[in-house]
């Protein structure tokens, strides 16, 4: 448990960025504690702390890190050897490639089908949305939800046909992460974790819920058909299985200190 001069980490629960600095800040041995704010307000909040709109902040002790690409540029050169998620020479490329991908291209994939689908449905994303917020933002939460919605759209781009095609490409990742995995590695580059599976399995908890994914989601039975048939699908890929040693790793390296 993080003691009361430990750093905070601002965060709109539902992101994927938010999940992967989680992610980040267990590997990295960083107690944290989370703070939970309504999308927009979050960002705002995030000027009052060093940061400039950009959602996660860890903040705290010195730090003033916006996003999870800061946590690593900040932590990764003074971890020990073996905690390293960046790698040199030949492999750097690679690991930035994965990174790039997962974080960037999955993560938005993932987004805008979630989103898509799970917006439609007030009654289960009301309480999802306002599980981890203060008390007086949960109380305010059911009466924002029609102009977070909205924002989410616009910022999304949401839409049938966009949905659709970010549903086919998730499946096209996981295929190809299937075949890339079909050597018996443990991880995407090998036997060492690095930035590149953090940024996978950030990116595919909100869908595939492992166990250790820190953000409260729906039951996959009460989701949509949509999204219950394309979790349901994905929970059978070698890759499924690959993304929950990735947090079962994680969340060991961040108990042993």
């Amino acid at each position: 448990m993080a003691g009361i001069d430990a750093p905070r980490l601002l965060t709109f629960a539902l992101m994927v960025d938010s999940e992967t600095t989680r992610l980040l800040c267990h590997w990295y041995g960083i107690a944290f504690a989370e703070e939970d704010h309504l999308f927009g307000w979050a960002s705002a909040l995030t000027f009052l702390h060093g940061g400039y709109g950009r959602v996660p902040l860890l903040y705290g002790g010195g730090l003033k890190l916006s996003g999870p690409r800061a946590v690593v540029d900040h932590f990764d050169p003074s971890a020990a050897p073996e905690r390293r998620l960046l790698r040199e020479g030949g492999e750097a490329a690679g690991v930035e490639a994965d990174w790039s991908y997962y974080n960037g291209s999955l993560g938005l994939d993932v987004a805008i089908f979630a989103y898509f689908h799970l917006l439609a449905v007030r009654a289960l994303m009301e309480r999802v949305f306002a599980a981890p917020l203060p008390h007086h933002e949960a109380r305010l939460s059911p009466r924002a939800f029609p102009l977070l919605r909205w924002v989410l759209t616009a910022l999304l781009r949401l839409s049938p046909a966009r949905a659709e095609l970010a549903g086919q490409h998730i499946r096209t990742v996981f295929a190809a992460t299937d075949r890339r995995l079909a050597d018996e590695r443990h991880f995407l580059m090998g036997p060492r974790l690095t930035l590149g599976d953090i940024a996978f399995a950030g990116a595919s908890a909100p869908l595939l819920q492992p166990p250790g994914f820190g953000t409260l989601m729906p039951a996959i039975e009460a989701m949509p058909r949509p999204v219950c048939d394309l979790v349901l699908n994905l929970r059978a890929s070698r890759t499924a299985r690959y993304v929950e040693r990735v947090y079962r790793t994680v969340i060991e390296i961040g108990a042993s200190g």
